[in-house]
């Protein structure tokens, strides 16, 4: 059977709201006011938190960078450099999907060499977003 069938593992919802909490943290320390999105390995949300003041409409960016990031097992950054901007053929495919959002702010979470879910912030500038999205990893991280 294992031939013909592949499991995945996913975050739980209570390590989602651990890493959320962090990356809140971090955003009230910057004094920011952001969404910020968990998802499991395949993209679909499992914890979401807007703060007070944030816009209506932040979470779907930070869901976004979250599901971008999910599929790409990479940081959005990251693929963004390295990759997006070195291929023209690619950045023109990608850019046409209405649910990828290839700026920074969306982060793996890995387990285990494998990714198991992401993180996606968004309300901030950019750079900004990455430093939020981070802090939520290496909460994420402190848990293995």
């Amino acid at each position: 059977m294992p031939d013909r069938v592949r499991r995945q593992d996913h975050v739980t919802y209570a390590a989602a709201m651990e890493a959320i909490n962090a990356g809140l943290e971090k955003a009230a320390k910057l004094g920011m006011r952001i969404a910020i999105v968990v998802t499991d390995a395949n993209g679909g949300m499992v914890a979401l938190a807007r703060m007070d003041g944030a816009s209506m409409n932040t979470y779907k960016g930070a869901l976004g960078k979250a599901t971008s990031s999910a599929s790409l097992g990479r940081s959005t950054e990251d693929f963004l450099e390295n990759r997006l901007k070195k291929d023209e053929a690619l950045w023109r495919a990608i850019s046409s999907n209405p649910d990828s959002f290839i700026v920074p702010g969306g982060y793996p979470l890995i387990a285990e060499g494998r990714t198991v879910g992401a993180v996606g912030v968004s309300g901030g500038r950019h750079e900004d977003d990455s430093q939020v999205a981070r802090a939520a990893v290496e909460r994420f991280e402190q848990l293995a």
